[in-house]
């Protein structure tokens, strides 16, 4: 079996001029033909001629591939005619961490610290070394949303944080949903900026074609084999994330790998989809496709320790917020194009990395991301007397009731309004940072008001409850109460709102936060209100002030979703 010998990838060391201006930051320095990776004679190459080489400088500012244009020849090289061991090294939902944090979830009275960015780093160095070591032949990929969720991680919108992320020597990183979050502009600028190798194919603009912004696949190759790296994003994201994506469709993955492989066919002797797309997502993927065998997916922040199982198709997910490392050690039968075998598992990132694994440069690069946001990070604006918690489903929670206690007050509001969704994280009693109230809500959404019907109000509660389609809101002044029928559906049975009946013919004064105000997660009801008022606080800001100088605060615990018997 061919043997690829190692080689670090060599980066030019560029300095940031400011980390919050939009000009802030720079991509580590390739060759226009070099590999992303370390992989000896290994070529990286999208899907236009242009755009060889996944580090080019060229990659997102000539445009990017439609996806049916021709491919250009890889260079020649020995091809395997024995099995060949593939190690896919993954990650999904980094979501801007560069420090590690408190894995309460292992020990919740001694949480062990846990992941980051330099650890993340230095187990893709040391999993390379070890598999190049056996004779494997390494592939790197990231399942998007990239920046979005720590005070380090959206520093001028997120392109400082992105650059350093691409110095891990992805081959291929889907878009996430969350790296639209501040519009297409910014993401192009992103991807100029930093020389991130993104991939997706399912995204359409008004013409009809696939965007310009990012190749549809980038096509590497190991061993004299041609693995095509196909990126897909959730259909989901118009209703979450920048207006900005509304403007396009988006294909199901499942759909569109239809076309993708079509395109492909005798031209790659492996497709390997990497999305921004849930497990349910690639379920329906795997079963409409069951030649798919191995599916790297995102989005759902699912925790797959042994990738789960869909016909023969393997869908791995490593969780979130880079606590842990996906490897998945695959043999291919380069006669048939067959995977004969493969095996998954999730390295969880605890413990210091060897020094020789370490990258210098990253560490600089989260020193200088983490010193520019701890001075005001740092800073205690009060103490909680009990934790503040999150819960998922049809139920209450601490944190949820109060942010939309907070809305109420702030606003004057009858009902305050809030996604489960928008709530990142627990904080547990006693003092209280800023970091803490900015993880908990990272978005840059403001407080809204305005009023509601009813009746409209009466059928956006019944739906929320009832449908699955749904991740859940939090009340605040109002009260749901339903019973679960034999197949487990509920059945909104009661609605009050102040203690009294809901009354349809009335009208009441909602608060709630920007990106629901503004249709996010199909609150259609919500964008048509008419006039509104928007306080000029971001939802974190809001929690300080409900913090500052009240003493201890006891969060609210009461049911305001109620499962009756």
């Amino acid at each position: 079996m061919l043997r690829v010998p190692f080689r670090r990838p060599s980066f030019v060391t560029a300095l940031f001029v400011s980390l919050a201006i939009s000009s802030g930051c720079t991509a580590p320095e390739r060759s226009p033909h070099a590999p992303a990776s370390s992989g000896g004679t290994d070529v990286t190459q999208a899907s236009e001629p242009s755009l060889a080489g996944s580090g080019a400088a060229d990659a997102h500012t000539r445009g990017a591939n439609t996806g049916s244009g021709a491919t250009e020849p890889l260079a020649e090289s020995s091809r395997e005619t024995e099995p060949v061991h593939f190690v896919i090294l993954h990650t999904n939902d980094v979501h801007g961490q560069v420090l590690e944090r408190k894995a309460t979830w292992l020990d919740k009275e001694n949480p062990p610290p846990i992941g980051g960015l330099e650890r993340l780093a230095a187990e893709v160095s040391a999993q390379r070394r070890q598999a190049e070591d056996e004779g494997a032949h390494v592939i790197v990929v990231d399942g998007g949303d990239w920046y979005q969720g720590t005070p380090e991680g959206v520093i001028d919108h997120g392109a400082p944080f992105v650059s350093a992320l691409a110095l891990v020597g992805y081959d291929a990183m889907s878009i996430g949903n969350h790296d639209l979050d501040h519009g297409v502009a910014n993401l192009k600028r992103i991807l100029e900026l930093s020389h991130a190798p993104a991939v997706v194919a399912n995204v359409r603009d008004a013409r009809g074609e696939r965007v310009d912004w990012a190749p549809a696949w980038r096509i590497v190759e190991r061993a004299g084999l041609k693995v095509a790296l196909v990126g897909f994003l959730t259909p989901s994201t118009p209703a979450i994330t920048h207006k900005d994506a509304s403007a396009y469709t988006f294909a199901s993955a499942a759909d569109e790998y239809g076309r993708v492989a079509d395109e492909l066919s005798g031209r790659v002797d492996w497709i390997l989809p990497i999305g921004h797309i849930g497990v349910e997502e690639a379920v329906e993927l795997a079963r409409a496709h069951p030649t798919v065998r191995l599916c790297v997916s995102g989005h759902s922040h699912t925790y797959l320790k042994e990738g789960q199982l869909e016909g023969a198709c393997l869908i791995v997910q490593t969780g979130a917020k880079a606590s842990a490392l996906g490897r998945v050690d695959v043999w291919f039968d380069p006669a048939t194009d067959q995977v004969l075998s493969q095996h998954a598992e999730l390295i969880d990132l605890l413990g210091e990395p060897e020094p020789y694994d370490r990258d210098p440069e990253v560490a600089r690069r989260c020193a200088e991301l983490n010193a520019a946001a701890q001075a005001d990070m740092a800073s205690i604006v009060g103490e909680l007397a009990a934790p503040v918690t999150r819960s998922k489903g049809f139920s209450s929670s601490t944190a949820g009731n109060w942010t939309t206690d907070l809305m109420r007050e702030l606003t004057g509001a009858d009902v305050g309004i809030h996604n489960k969704g928008g709530i990142r994280s627990d904080i547990d009693a006693g003092p209280v940072t800023r970091r803490e109230l900015f993880e908990i809500a990272p978005f840059d959404n403001t407080v809204v008001s305005f009023e509601l019907g009813g009746a409209e109000l009466a059928e956006l509660v019944r739906e929320n409850a009832e449908s699955p389609k749904h991740s859940g809101l939090e009340y605040s002044g109002l009260v749901v109460r339903a019973k679960s029928d034999a197949s487990g559906a509920l059945r909104v049975t009661a609605i009050e709102v102040g203690g009294k009946p809901l009354d349809p013919a009335a009208r009441y004064r909602i608060a709630t936060n920007s990106f629901l105000a503004g249709g996010g997660d199909r609150m259609d009801v919500f964008k048509a209100a008419g006039a509104r008022r928007e306080e000029p606080l971001l939802v974190r800001e809001m929690l300080e002030w409900g913090l500052v100088n009240r003493g201890p605060v006891t969060p609210p615990n009461d049911a305001r979703c109620v499962l009756e018997r």
